[in-house]
């Protein structure tokens, strides 16, 4: 049974790999809209021709369950993720992007390893995602990560493409 994880703290600090500090911070209105019009600019929103609105609208949104945060390296934004706590006995981490300039530095890393230490806290039996087959990316990172493949999900976010579920047994 799940226990009460602090997913849910206003804030956490986190080591980076370069001796900086990662915040996780509840993600603003402004800064989801601002990140959202970034992001769709990239893969794999980019390809997908994932309009700006809806983009920026899903990552300024509040919606109960499902907090929003943005990732600070030093206080300069540089990613969001969103998080939906004690899906099938553990978290989904539904949305994780770094922005260009700041991918390969470990922060994708290093949020992994802080949702997994909130989720063996919690005794939660699993940590899930999903992405983009298009996305090797980040397929890599959370493979990397102890990620395994557990289905195949075609025409899901779009016709003609899969997205991959992947699952971390605690």
């Amino acid at each position: 049974m799940s226990q009460p994880s602090s997913f849910a703290a206003p804030r956490h600090e986190l080591p980076a790999r370069d001796g900086k500090t990662l915040s996780i911070d509840q993600l603003s209105a402004a800064d989801g809209n601002r990140l959202g019009a970034i992001f769709a600019a990239i893969d794999p929103w980019a390809t997908y021709g994932y309009p700006v609105s809806a983009l920026a609208g899903f990552l300024s949104a509040q919606e109960p369950g499902a907090p929003r945060f943005a990732l600070k390296l030093d206080a300069a934004l540089v990613g969001a993720g969103v998080l939906r706590p004690g899906w099938l006995r553990g978290p989904y981490l539904q949305f994780l992007a770094i922005l260009p300039g700041f991918q390969g530095r470990g922060l994708g890393s290093a949020v992994l390893d802080w949702m997994e230490r909130e989720a063996r806290a919690g005794n939660e039996r699993n940590l899930w995602v999903a992405a983009s087959e298009i996305n090797t990316g980040a397929l890599r990172l959370y493979e990397r990560h102890g990620f395994t493949r557990t289905a195949k999900l075609d025409d899901l976010a779009w016709d003609g493409r899969a997205e991959i579920l992947l699952r971390k047994r605690l």
